[in-house]
């Protein structure tokens, strides 16, 4: 029976061998799918994870871009406001020089001057306006010929308005207007821009 039961434990071993050949192969075969199941779900979320980041980054940037836009918004609306403050107060006081200029005693001449000057740029038969004030101002300057005096209550400050229809001409040399004039190159040069 010794040949017999070397056989059988023979035939177990070479049975049990197999066996655990077969199990080898099925646990390496399982280690396989698992590390390829595993690879393919790890590159699976790697992409989702950088798509998401793409997506939050360049959510985050356009919310970074909206809100520098609206802050640069509002500091150039901040900033226009002060330039128009800062431009209201100086032509206010250049306003009241103008004023004290008109009440003062070099005017009389000045406003002289500017009606001859005027009277000649527009020609014969001008017509010529001016303050109900400056009226007596005027008397006895010698202008072209034809050339009218009136009375003008638009005319604020002082200065002079001219019009010779013949011509088709028209003239507002009045300060108001002269400083008026000056306002858009104020806010070039006096160094107000808005660059933000």
């Amino acid at each position: 029976m010794n040949e017999l039961d070397t056989r059988a434990e023979r035939f177990l071993a070479s049975i049990r061998a197999e066996g655990e050949a077969a199990c080898a192969a099925i646990r390496a075969e399982t280690e396989r799918t698992i590390d390829s199941q595993l690879e393919e779900t790890r590159k699976a979320e790697n992409t989702r994870v950088e798509r998401t980041l793409r997506f939050e980054t360049e959510r985050a940037r356009t919310r970074a871009n909206r809100d520098l836009s609206a802050a640069r918004m509002a500091a150039r609306a901040t900033l226009a406001a002060q330039r128009q403050q800062i431009a209201d107060e100086t032509f206010a006081k250049a306003r009241e020089q103008l004023a004290a200029f008109a009440a003062g005693e070099k005017y009389a001449a000045w406003l002289q001057t500017e009606a001859v000057a005027l009277a000649e740029a527009l020609g014969e038969n001008v017509e010529l306006y001016a303050r109900k004030a400056d009226l007596p101002l005027l008397q006895g300057v010698k202008l072209p010929a034809g050339a009218t005096l009136t009375a003008d209550d638009t005319i604020g400050i002082g200065g002079l308005k001219g019009r010779n229809a013949a011509k088709g001409l028209a003239a507002d040399d009045t300060l108001a207007a002269r400083l008026d004039a000056q306002h858009e190159w104020f806010l070039q040069n006096a160094g107000l821009e808005i660059n933000i």
